[in-house]
């Protein structure tokens, strides 16, 4: 009977996290498309609009998963209250924590495919919108650095962009033995050549008494893909070049800690899961005829966005530097788990 249930809740769990999770992801790249129209190029037209929001809605994906994901376990025992099933499951003796292991195989299936997708889809996405539009339509908010800084032997060089492995607004500072700036080169654009880049509409000033060169060539071991890699959004890197680039010092413009903050995010998705669904089990278990299925629904939503808020706030703070990243991972997961862990509990004391 316990396999036979499983099933039928799993099958209803993925009916509607489906139907959430494309509506979610559809409507926000709707939004999304009209509110950055101006991104698209002129004369691209529906087509162009079209394009973009596809690309888009791979990185929308990730950002709304665990929402959606809380929204169709809710949705799921909203429905199993009004056809009058989740008092018949409750008396057949199955208590919460065996209706969380019931529904537990199917969340943690979907949440490591979903993993895997966002691992493999959203570098290609990202990178695809950034030949496409420049880095600029990467960046989401006002954490994410404009320029990026490189370390390059005695240069310390600034990048405005790139798109189509074709650098933009870059200045060069040139350093003695002593780490003094000795010449400031500028370039309108640079483009890949062997053992490094060609400088176009360059203008140096030197400070060391030396005349003032027209250097055209950047030598540096520099490509067109560790650049992207520096200019894209961590988040909407792959596991691999995260781990990568949070080992590597003296590049970019970003603490090495950002990069294992969303390395981390990536990996703990299934457990971010098991916790949202150990707090909305819980929280919808409804028997009595005054019980309200559209008041536990929406508390369900605020427990929701009060995590989304939280995990948020710190993932912020530690992308900065400022918070340790394995704890801004876990503490919310953390909260959550035992959240659901005291409600369930409750419940199962007023039965």
């Amino acid at each position: 009977m316990t396999s036979r249930l499983s099933r039928y809740l799993s099958v209803l769990f993925l009916q509607r996290l489906f139907i959430t999770l494309f509506g979610m992801v559809t409507l926000l790249g709707v939004l999304d498309a009209l509110g950055n129209a101006d991104l698209v190029p002129d004369g691209a037209g529906l087509v162009g609009q079209v394009r973009y929001m596809v690309l888009r809605m791979p990185i929308l994906f990730d950002r709304t998963f665990v929402f959606g994901l809380l929204l169709a376990v809710l949705l799921t025992y909203a429905s199993l209250y009004r056809r009058n099933e989740l008092v018949i499951i409750s008396g057949s003796g199955l208590s919460v924590f065996g209706q969380v292991r019931a529904l537990a195989p199917a969340v943690i299936f979907v949440s490591v495919v979903s993993a895997i997708g966002i691992d493999q889809i959203n570098p290609v996405a990202s990178k695809a919108l950034e030949d496409w539009l420049g880095t600029s339509v990467l960046r989401e908010n006002s954490q994410t650095p404009e320029r990026v800084w490189l370390s390059d032997g005695r240069l310390l060089v600034e990048v405005a962009g790139m798109q189509n492995e074709r650098l933009s607004g870059l200045t060069i500072f040139e350093r003695d033995a002593n780490g003094a700036v000795i010449a400031v080169t500028t370039a309108g654009t640079a483009s890949p050549v062997a053992g490094g880049w060609r400088l176009e509409d360059t203008e140096q000033q030197r400070f060391d008494g030396r005349t003032p060169q027209n250097d055209t060539f950047w030598s540096s071991a520099q490509t067109p893909d560790s650049l992207h890699l520096l200019l894209t959004e961590p988040r909407d890197l792959a596991l691999a070049d995260l781990l990568a680039l949070h080992r590597m010092r003296g590049s970019g413009s970003r603490p090495a800690s950002a990069y294992l903050l969303w390395a981390l995010h990536r990996i703990s998705l299934p457990l971010a899961a098991l916790a949202v669904l150990m707090l909305a089990v819980p929280i919808m278990q409804l028997y009595g005829r005054r019980d309200s299925s559209d008041i536990a629904l929406a508390r369900g939503v605020a427990a929701g966005f009060v995590f989304m808020v939280t995990d948020g706030v710190l993932k912020t703070l530690a992308e900065s530097g400022r918070f340790s990243a394995p704890l801004a991972v876990a503490l919310p997961i953390l909260g959550l788990a035992l959240a659901g862990l005291w409600l369930a509990l409750g419940r199962e004391v007023q039965k």
